[in-house]
């Protein structure tokens, strides 16, 4: 197969996975009830919105913080502004923008831009991936007891366990790949316990979004069921089948939260439209970022072109 076909493959397997998910999303809506689902976001108040909306910020920072304390030591002359930048960006890429680039991709660029070299750009975001998962994994076993029991009552068939074995020789794999690229980092433990330190930081803002979203439904969940549930949900969204995982993430939490948390089906499927939502506001602030970063210049090049004010 070549590279092309396996490109064209591999595009329209996310966009059929984006368009299913999409599909699968509005059919489960139709079957809770388009007016119960806004019944129950009703019932969040002026003040859960706004501590949503200042711990979307928090996660956000935390993420810029952990990649910038990967680079600073290898890269002094980037600036904590540049970074920033390219943080947000990628965010916007990531979250607002129907495109199979990536965040990760944009901020590569970007970073290339500015000077820094093409193997240590991408080695700084495979190991901030790298923390990212590890901070997920360990949360991971907070889903064991509900996961295990709702199995326990599934007569799970051979073709079944067949089907999962290929996503987790990938894993596997990937895994690998990842482990041989740390590097300077290896060396450097602390730095890598600092980032993880960012990165729990940012975990712990996103379940506190959820728990604030629950209770603020009426519903009812403990910090750990949280994290355990949506570390599955990280995971699962991985899988390359859509754009930026849109329709598979909202799919997964929506059946997640109700099937291992025991939420309503209105309070699991509004709370996947309202983390949508939420996702995209915060890394709205990558709109007044990204096309610097795309047209390849750099902040100083860009300061140079603006229009002098008058004397």
């Amino acid at each position: 197969m070549t590279k092309e076909i396996k490109r064209r493959l591999n595009l329209f397997i996310r966009w059929g996975g984006t368009i299913l998910s999409i599909g699968i999303m509005i059919y489960l809506l139709s079957r809770v009830g388009w007016e119960e689902a806004w019944q129950t976001i009703r019932q969040l108040t002026a003040w859960r919105i706004g501590a949503v909306l200042a711990l979307v910020f928090i996660s956000r920072l935390a993420t810029f913080g952990r990649w910038y304390l990967l680079l600073k030591d290898q890269t002094p002359t980037l600036s904590i502004t540049d970074t920033l930048k390219l943080t947000f960006a990628g965010l916007f890429a990531s979250n607002v923008l129907p495109t199979t680039i990536g965040g990760d991709v944009l901020r590569l660029a970007g970073a290339m831009r500015l000077g820094l070299g093409a193997s240590l750009a991408a080695a700084s975001l495979v190991v901030d991936r790298l923390v990212g998962m590890t901070g997920m994994t360990l949360m991971l076993p907070f889903s064991l007891p509900a996961l295990i029991g709702y199995l326990r009552s599934r007569d799970l068939s051979a073709p079944a366990v067949s089907m999962a074995l290929p996503f987790v020789e990938r894993l596997k794999a990937g895994v690998r790949k990842v482990l041989g690229n740390l590097r300077f980092w290896s060396r450097h433990p602390l730095i890598l316990l600092k980032a993880l330190g960012f990165t729990l930081v940012h975990q712990a803002a996103i379940y506190l979004i959820i728990r604030v979203l629950i209770n603020g439904m009426g519903e009812t969940l403990s910090m750990g069921q949280i994290a355990g549930i949506w570390s599955l949900t990280y995971f699962i969204s991985l899988l390359p089948v859509s754009i930026n995982g849109l329709g598979l993430q909202e799919v997964t939490i929506t059946n997640l939260y109700t099937l291992l948390g025991g939420l309503s089906p209105a309070a699991s499927i509004s709370l996947a439209l309202i983390l949508r939502l939420v996702w995209l506001i915060g890394s709205l602030p990558g709109a007044f970022f990204i096309g610097e970063v795309l047209a390849g210049r750099t902040p100083a090049e860009v300061e140079e072109s603006l229009p002098q004010e008058a004397e």
